[in-house]
């Protein structure tokens, strides 16, 4: 049987959809007191005297905090039961509380308001100066509200980090917590001399939460050049005092290797910018025949000087100055190819992937002629076959505009679709964008191609998969359910949006009854509904996850009376009707049904039920539970007597006399002008006001339960 997720399902009703979610909080527990946290700095600070000027004064330390906000920090590390949103927000927390220096710190993340977008870097809180705990508002609120979704720009959150680093003074530093790579096609190392330059002596420190052995030091690039600390945290406790080591690193304007000394700011480094891709092999000289019979030779090159892979490359042959649409006079496939053909001139055509060229050529009487084309073109390779329900489109990329906050990617002229089964494609040099849309999913990939190169791109894991199905018990225990038939289950699933009704969207729906959604990492809620019935929960999704859960869907039955209480006095129930409400839903689902009796069947939960006569001068409500699968038998007793109104002749014979009942709020509850007429009001304060011959007369009656009252008017 598939796992189930925790937490408690929630239900709704016939009227308006209702959840309620399993929100959970995530917290770090309690390390082993054998844990050493932090680390011990001597701080040698020297305090102003009443004569220096604000010019004598050393500015404050600034540095940018760079929290990890992409779809994986949903994941799990090895041997941890918290996810690592948790164990980093935590840990942040803790080093926080310790900081007991000045200094002016602020906070960034990426990847957390969109999905498959490598422009999503926001700056949450600008560096502004403070002491412990005033950075509880303004760095732990917000991270505590992240909600990683989307893909891992970390290198542009470098960059607009150490511009914002630039405009400040004083020592300068860099924290960045991350649990991945890059995912969007940027070479991080290489971006080193621009954030120096930017910023100039910026100390960057890496957290890194669970990497892969072969991205554990990667960023030391970054760390060793600019004197800052590389941390390869593999558990909690590594978390906590990797977080709180750099922190307080960054909080004294301290290298990695100095303790309580100001540092130097270091000189910017030139940092040798490695080869972010591969190049096409060189092309070889090509030695033409000169005797023998005539023949073309088919050459493609990806540049001027760099071979095109000879897979997928088919060249036909016509005569020169032959009609558009007429068949080629030969086709053949491969790079450097032969063709032998009659002396004459030709034009030679050749299509490479997404690219396309042409050449014409005069074959000689002898010998073999070249038929070369420069497809100013580059080679993209995908490290694994696409799955079979993913499409990828490839289109030119639009320039993008700086006066769109936020920026935004967004295709421009289609090239094609990556052929199914390929896992290498030419594509023209230029700006493009590769896109991978599967079921739900999509996700972009900028790339800038230069002729000859060679790019890896990795489209297999971009998204995670949630497969639904039903408990093989669930189902309605009662034998009303039976009216619904043959509807079907509907399996949804949702995601945050802050500008969607009731903050969440639909992305998709099934009524398959095993559903298969791809999605972007990051945080969804599924829900399965069947009629009246639904049930919902959370669940976090990483790439390349596939998330299974079987849901519950089972309806209780509640049976509603109402009868009067302590008293065997008759109540006309026709006119009676049954409020039932959803308290424990995150919002109101509420069903109306006509008395004097009422069946329902609902999701268990926890429910106020109201009852009310039509004038509503009785009124009666209770709150009450209901487990899966029960029966409940709820009865609502009217706290009511009766009121019999007696109506004497006015001052003169046959004179017209009405009567009124109002409540202590002065609302009408009943009327009439006939004599020994009885009402049944709810038990509490009345006034009886009568009207005759222009004048108004009151006396004030007290209702009790159960009892029968008289009032004589006037």
């Amino acid at each position: 049987m598939p796992a189930r997720g925790a937490g408690s399902s929630g239900y709704n009703m016939i009227s308006r959809p209702c959840t309620s979610e399993p929100w959970f909080s995530l917290r770090l527990s309690s390390l082993a007191a054998s844990v050493v946290v932090g680390l011990s700095l001597a701080v040698a600070q020297t305090f102003p005297s009443a004569a220096q000027t604000a010019t004598d004064a050393k500015p404050l330390p600034s540095t940018v905090l760079i929290f990890d906000g992409s779809g994986s920090m949903w994941a799990k590390m090895e041997g941890e039961k918290q996810i690592k949103l948790a164990l980093a927000r935590e840990a942040v927390k803790l080093a926080l509380a310790k900081t007991a220096q000045a200094t002016q710190l602020g906070l960034m993340s990426f990847g957390h308001r969109r999905t498959g977008d490598c422009s999503d870097v926001q700056l949450i809180a600008p560096p502004e100066a403070a002491v412990a705990p005033a950075f509880a508002d303004r760095i732990m609120g917000p991270l505590e509200k992240l909600n990683p979704k989307g893909k891992g720009p970390l290198t542009a959150a470098l960059r607009e980090a150490a511009k914002l680093l630039g405009k400040t003074t004083g020592p300068r530093s860099i924290v960045l917590v991350h649990d991945d790579p890059d995912n969007c096609q940027q070479d991080t190392c290489a971006a080193l001399a621009e954030l120096q330059q930017s910023a100039p002596g910026v100390v960057v420190h890496v957290v890194g939460l669970g990497l892969k052995p072969e991205d554990a030091s990667r960023y030391q690039c970054l760390t060793k050049p600019t004197g800052g600390k590389h941390v390869d945290a593999q558990d909690a406790a590594q978390i906590v005092a990797g977080i709180d080591e750099v922190m307080q690193l960054a909080a004294l304007g301290a290298t990695e290797a100095t303790t309580g000394v100001a540092r130097v700011a270091p000189a910017p480094v030139a940092v040798p910018v490695p080869q972010p891709v591969a190049v096409a092999p060189v092309a070889p000289v090509i030695d033409l025949a000169v005797e023998g019979p005539p023949a073309i030779r088919l050459r493609a090159l990806l540049s001027k000087d760099r071979i095109a892979p000879g897979s997928r490359i088919r060249w036909s042959v016509t005569a020169e100055g032959a009609a558009e649409g007429q068949p080629p006079l030969a086709e053949v496939d491969g790079n450097d190819a032969l063709l032998p053909i009659d002396p004459g001139g030709y034009k030679v055509r050749v299509v490479a992937g997404l690219v396309r060229g042409e050449v014409v050529v005069t074959v000689a009487a002898r010998g073999q002629t070249l038929a070369e084309v420069v497809l100013n073109a580059g080679e993209i390779r995908i490290k694994a076959p696409l799955p079979a329900d993913a499409t990828v489109l490839v289109a030119e990329r639009n320039a993008a505009d700086p006066t769109a906050k936020p920026a935004k990617v967004t295709a421009g002229r289609s090239l094609g679709v990556w052929p199914h089964g390929q896992t290498s494609l030419l594509v023209p040099a230029r700006a493009l964008l590769l896109t991978l849309e599967q079921s739900e999913l999509r996700s972009d990939w900028p790339i800038d191609m230069a002729a000859g190169q060679i790019r890896d791109v990795d489209v297999g894991q971009a998204g995670g998969r949630v497969s639904l199905d039903l408990l093989p018990s669930a189902g309605p225990p009662v034998a009303a359910l039976a009216a619904l038939g043959n509807q079907p289950v509907i399996f949804t699933i949702e995601e945050d949006d802050p500008d969607a009704p009731r903050g969440r969207r639909e992305i998709a729906r099934s009524a398959s009854p095993t559903a298969e959604f791809v999605v972007a990492p990051g945080s969804y809620i599924i829900a399965a509904t069947r009629g009246p019935l639904e049930t919902r929960e959370r669940v976090g999704v990483t790439a390349g996850e596939v998330v299974r859960r079987s849901l519950p869907l089972v309806a209780s039955r509640v049976v509603i009376t109402v009868r009067l209480a302590k008293s065997p006095l008759v109540v006309d129930t026709a006119s009676d009707s049954f409020r039932l409400t959803r308290l424990d839903a995150d919002r109101e689902a509420t069903l109306v049904m006509p008395g004097p009796a009422a069946i329902a069947d609902v999701p268990p939960g926890r429910y106020r039920v109201e009852a009310r006569r039509n004038n509503a001068a009785i009124r009666a409500e209770q709150v009450f539970e209901i487990r899966a699968g029960d029966y409940r038998a709820v009865t609502l007793e009217y706290q009511a007597g009766e009121l019999r109104v007696n109506v004497a002749a006015g001052p003169e014979a046959g004179e017209p006399l009405s009567w009124r009942i109002l409540d202590v709020n002065g609302r009408l509850v009943a009327s009439g002008d006939e004599s020994g007429s009885a009402q049944i009001l709810s038990a509490g304060r009345y006034t009886v006001r009568t009207d005759a011959s222009g004048k108004q007369r009151e006396q004030a009656v007290d209702i009790r339960a159960g009892e029968v009252s008289s009032v004589r008017v006037p």
